[in-house]
């Protein structure tokens, strides 16, 4: 009864920015580390300047994890939530991972608390989809598991880890990184817990920590998807000449180092939808990973709601994925089972374009036309780009 109870303290719309959490990892610096040569590659200084954690592979308790006794009740609903994530809401990614999923990372929640209120909360606002009425059960788990979270990191320079613990942890990053596309504001969020997931892996690599999910490495997953998407047919010309022209419009506002960046990497993106979709999709690759790779102060920039060149750099991006659909949805045929009774189409990072549209101020409009136009189609028909499947598209 516990969530219930908590669920109704939250208002019944909720937005992200109403809960001040201070950064999702806790003092980021310290995970990442202040001394860290910015010229380094970022899983070297991960290595190098995390806090050391003591590791245990062969113990099965973790200091943090509470006794049997000690782990709080859930309600009927609750297991409502946990059978939903079970028989359809599990996450796509790392591709391959479906039996992962459904399997060990149920068993790992038992104990970890973090993990069990990020899977609750994803299949809460999976559930949304039929059931406007289940977003403060969804909030109420994510708020738990993101303090939960916090609280595990912050606490790995004193109490170590496990193979389990640490598992947990990356298991967490995905379900909270998946919950976040459900929201309009989401955006920030994703891209954080994204850069957390890469945070614990490094680390765990650095202590010799197996992962219990396989493809996680870019590597793995382009052997996977390119013999998929190699002779894939290219999307629309007119779809590529729009997004090409769009985002070639927005070089001169660029005028730090990261906005530039930023710039050259999403404009290869649409530049390569004229000659091959697997590039293009590669272009996407690389542009997860300049973000996911960076320095904290510079990832702050890239989140900067409040500068209106970083805003149309995000709506330009979101909008030329939107066009590639029908690229990014091979990794559909990837998976190694499918739930049970597909989910009603869900408009996915949608929602971030219409809230980052409305964050344009007058003076900037006339560069934001183009995902403007997009978003206008997708209202129109949601699947006009090619049908879509997948959350993050």
């Amino acid at each position: 009864m516990e969530a219930a109870q908590s669920a109704t303290l939250l208002p019944p719309i909720f937005s992200l920015d109403e809960y001040d959490f201070g950064p999702v990892f806790p003092d980021e610096d310290l995970l990442l580390g202040d001394a860290m040569p910015r010229d380094a590659p970022i899983l070297r200084s991960l290595c190098q300047d995390w806090p050391e954690v003591r590791v245990s592979k062969h113990s099965d308790h973790h200091p943090s994890e509470q006794p049997h006794h000690q782990v709080p009740l859930f309600s009927l609903q609750d297991m409502r939530f946990f059978q939903h994530f079970m028989l359809q809401c599990y996450p796509h990614q790392p591709l391959g991972n479906e039996n992962i999923w459904t399997h060990e990372i149920p068993c790992l929640s038992q104990s970890h608390e973090f993990l069990m209120h990020a899977i609750l909360g994803m299949a809460a606002c999976d559930l949304m989809n039929t059931d406007p009425s289940l977003l403060a059960f969804a909030m109420a788990h994510r708020v738990k598991a993101i303090k939960a979270i916090k609280k595990s990191l912050a606490d790995l320079p004193k109490t170590g880890t496990t193979t389990e613990h640490a598992n947990a942890l990356v298991a967490t990053c995905f379900a909270l990184t998946f919950q976040s596309v459900t929201f309009e504001d989401g955006m920030a969020e994703f891209m954080t817990f994204i850069r957390g997931i890469l945070i614990v892996g490094a680390q765990m690599m650095c202590k010799g920590i197996k992962p219990v999910f396989v493809n996680m490495f870019d590597e793995d997953s382009k052997a996977i998807l390119e013999p998929k998407m190699a002779n894939l047919p290219l999307v629309k010309t007119e779809w590529a000449d729009s997004a090409v022209e769009a985002i070639g419009g927005l070089r001169h506002l660029c005028r730090h180092e990261v906005e530039i960046e930023y710039y050259e990497f999403i404009y290869e993106m649409a530049s390569k939808l004229h000659t091959s979709s697997w590039e293009a999709y590669r272009a996407i690759s690389k542009h997860y990973g300049w973000w996911i790779q960076m320095p904290h102060e510079k990832f702050q920039r890239v989140i900067d709601m409040s500068n209106q060149t970083m805003i149309l750099l995000a709506t330009h991006w979101i909008a030329v994925q939107q066009i590639m659909v029908s690229i990014t949805r091979v990794e559909h045929e990837c998976r190694e089972k499918a739930p049970q009774q597909e989910s009603p189409v869900d408009v996915g990072m949608l929602r971030w374009l219409k809230y980052s549209n409305k964050q344009i101020d007058h003076e900037h409009l006339i560069y934001n036309q183009w995902p403007l136009w997009v978003e206008d189609r997708l209202d129109y028909d949601v699947s006009f780009f090619g049908k879509r499947w997948s959350p993050w598209s």
